[in-house]
C-alpha cells in the first residue's frame, strides 16, 4: 500500500502561501489613515489600498490616527489632505514614536490651497529631527517633475506629471523625491539616518493628493515605487542634486576661470 502524501502536500501549500505564519517572517501590514469620507476614502484610499494589496500587504484603514502603538504596521500612509485635518500634536507624537521604532511613514500634503494641512507637516519633520523645511506659501512647483533615484524604480519612471503640486523650497535633512526645472521639490524623503530623533525611521511626504489616483500621469508607477522603498528603505547619499539656477551657473563659471572650481571637484571626488 502506497503511503498517502495528501497531508504533506497541503502543508507545503500552506508554507508557500503563508510564509509569515509558517517561517516566522514578519507580516507585511499597512495602515491607511483617512478622514472617513468623500474623495479621501472613495478614490484615494481605494487606489492606494489596491496597490498595497498587489504588493503583498494586508491593509487596515482608520479614520484618524488610531490610539496605541503603531509599531505593528510595516507601513503607515496618512492620506488626509484637507485644511480641516491638519496633523495634531497627538498625531505628531504618535508618528514620531512610530518612526523611532523603525517605522515607514507617508504623510500627504497638497498644493497652496491646502496650506494649513501642509504647514502641519513641518512640525512633524522638526520633531522627528529632520531639520528645517520650508514650503512655498503662495506658489506651486511645476507639475512636470524629474523623479530622483531610487524612486525611478523598480517600475521605470524618469518623470512624473502631477495634477497641482506644492513646493518644498528647503529640504532640511531630506532629499527630493522629485524636482521641477527650477529645483523646487514636490516631495521629500527622509531616509534611515536622516531623522536625528528617529534614526531608524523613514518618512516621505508629497504635496499632491492626486498622484494617489489612477488619473494622474505616472500615478501607479510612483505609488508602486514609494511602496517598494518604504518596504526596504536605504540611505540616499549624497543629497539629490537639483538643477542650478542661472545665477549659480555664472558663479561657477567664474570660479572655474580662477581655477577654484577644479579644486572643488578634486575635493569631492577624492
Amino acid at each position: 500500500m502506497k503511503p498517502s502524501f495528501a497531508l504533506p502536500r497541503i502543508s507545503l501549500l500552506l508554507v508557500l502561501a503563508l510564509p509569515g505564519f509558517c517561517w516566522g517572517f514578519p507580516a507585511r501590514t499597512a495602515l491607511i489613515v483617512d478622514d472617513g469620507s468623500g474623495f479621501d476614502v472613495g478614490t484615494v484610499g481605494t487606489f492606494l489600498s489596491g496597490r498595497l494589496v498587489s504588493a503583498g500587504f494586508a491593509v487596515t484603514t482608520n479614520t484618524g490616527v488610531p490610539s496605541g502603538s503603531l509599531a505593528s504596521y510595516s507601513q503607515v500612509w496618512d492620506i488626509r489632505f484637507e485644511n480641516a485635518t491638519p496633523l495634531t500634536n497627538s498625531d505628531i507624537t504618535a508618528y514620531v514614536a512610530y518612526l523611532a521604532s523603525g517605522g515607514s511613514l507617508f504623510v500627504m500634503g497638497e498644493n497652496t490651497g491646502f496650506i494649513t494641512r501642509d504647514n502641519s507637516i513641518i512640525p512633524l519633520i522638526a520633531a522627528a529631527g529632520g531639520g528645517t523645511v520650508t514650503i512655498d506659501q503662495t506658489n506651486n512647483s511645476l507639475n512636470l517633475q524629474t523623479v530622483n533615484a531610487p524612486f525611478t524604480g523598480p517600475v521605470s519612471l524618469p518623470t512624473v506629471t502631477f495634477a497641482a503640486i506644492g513646493s518644498f523650497l528647503t529640504f532640511g535633512n531630506g532629499r527630493a523625491v522629485s524636482h521641477d526645472a527650477n529645483g523646487a521639490a514636490g516631495g521629500l524623503v527622509f531616509p534611515p539616518g536622516a531623522l536625528t530623533n528617529a534614526p531608524l525611521g523613514t518618512l516621505i511626504t508629497v504635496l499632491d493628493v492626486n498622484f494617489l489616483t489612477a488619473s494622474t500621469g505616472g500615478s501607479q508607477a510612483l505609488t508602486d515605487n514609494l511602496i517598494a522603498y518604504l518596504a526596504a528603505p536605504v540611505q540616499i547619499n549624497p543629497l539629490t542634486p537639483t538643477p542650478a539656477p542661472p545665477t549659480m551657473l555664472l558663479v561657477l563659471a567664474g570660479l572655474a576661470g580662477a581655477g577654484l572650481f577644479a579644486a572643488r571637484r578634486r575635493f569631492h571626488t577624492a
